[in-house]
């Protein structure tokens, strides 16, 4: 049978055109009878709606935009934000709309007039962001604009809905393993966080001091920086200044800032085989490691998976469960 348009398949059920639109998107004003008479209809003729005349019809642009929360160099040099794209990419294909990927620029003033555009254009249905880095005046310009948006991560200045990992919790567990290992000739361990303000830099912190705490361990240090290459081997080279000989590390992000700590601690002739290692984020590169390896593997398809089916429900006028909601960690021993 050749594809009907939705006059037709409106014609075959006796109701308005605007009575199948209504049963097929979901929406309210349409009885439960007439809802399934019209569902059923459409499967068996095998009807496939225009996604672009869909969108016209409902004022939408049928697109999801991403916001990566650094320049596209920058995030998309970690699997982290691959996976998570990929998860929602998924999750937005499923329910026939595209994904646009945003990314601040690193070489403009503005680093976010490309987002501005779209968000003063309407050229997109909703947002999913990445929370760390967003300001307060393209906060206030989405917030404005009524576009639903949901974050990945939590921004300190706007509390909203948001897909998080339990970093507090995570971080505990990584250092516990870390003081288990060490067993009773542990002296130091030296933590190297990102950004003090990030609220999951706070929460891991958190979670490393409560872990040592509870150990009656007082023998760690806490070093922060901002993960660009730079800075980072200034905070390494200071590290080693006040602690030489650290019996361990917990490195409290993954990715890049991972690999260029170890760069750093081998050019300054430290041997990293003979500390214990833990860190915030897992990669399939620590199965080759020839030294051990404690990591704290976020679930990154579920992360992607619940910001898309959050924004869903945001656009549907449908509230999400909880504004934040917290993922636990696996702890992987190698």
């Amino acid at each position: 049978m050749s594809k009907l348009t939705i006059n037709e398949i409106a014609k075959m059920a006796n109701v308005a055109k605007s009575t199948v639109s209504k049963a097929l998107n979901g929406q309210k004003g349409v009885s439960d009878e007439v809802r399934q008479k019209i569902l059923s209809l459409v499967a068996d003729v095998n009807y496939q709606p225009n996604a672009t005349a869909r969108a016209l019809a409902q004022n939408k642009t049928g697109i999801i935009g991403f916001v990566l929360p650094h320049s596209a160099s920058t995030s998309l040099a970690e699997t982290y934000w691959i996976e998570v794209i990929t998860a929602i990419t998924e999750e937005v294909e499923l329910k026939g709309n595209n994904l646009m990927v945003i990314a601040p620029s690193s070489n403009n003033e503005d680093p976010y007039e490309s987002l501005r555009n779209i968000v003063l254009r309407h050229s997109v249905d909703g947002l999913i962001m990445g929370a760390e880095n967003l300001n307060s005046e393209i906060m206030d310009l989405i917030q404005k604009s009524g576009i639903p948006f949901v974050f990945i991560g939590q921004n300190p200045l706007y509390p909203h809905f948001s897909i998080d990992v339990n970093n507090e919790e995570g971080a505990y567990l990584v250092t516990k393993e870390i003081i288990k290992h060490l067993g009773d000739n542990h002296k130091q361990i030296c933590c190297i966080t990102g950004p003090k303000e990030y609220i999951y830099t706070k929460n891991r912190i958190n979670g490393f001091i409560k872990a040592c705490d509870e150990e009656n361990f007082s023998g760690y240090h806490i070093f922060s920086t901002d993960y660009s290459a730079e800075n980072t081997q200034k905070t390494v080279v200071e590290l080693l200044e006040v602690c030489p000989n650290p019996d361990a590390f917990f490195i409290a992000a993954g990715g890049d800032f991972f690999l260029s700590i170890m760069d750093i601690l081998r050019l300054e002739g430290l041997n990293i085989k003979k500390q214990v290692l833990g860190v915030f984020d897992d990669a399939r590169i620590f199965d080759y490691l020839d030294f051990s390896i404690i990591s704290a593997k976020q679930p990154l398809q579920e992360i992607g998976q619940l910001a898309a089916k959050n924004l869903f429900d945001l656009m549907f006028d449908k509230q999400p469960e909880k504004q934040v909601q917290y993922l636990s960690v696996n702890i992987i021993l190698r």
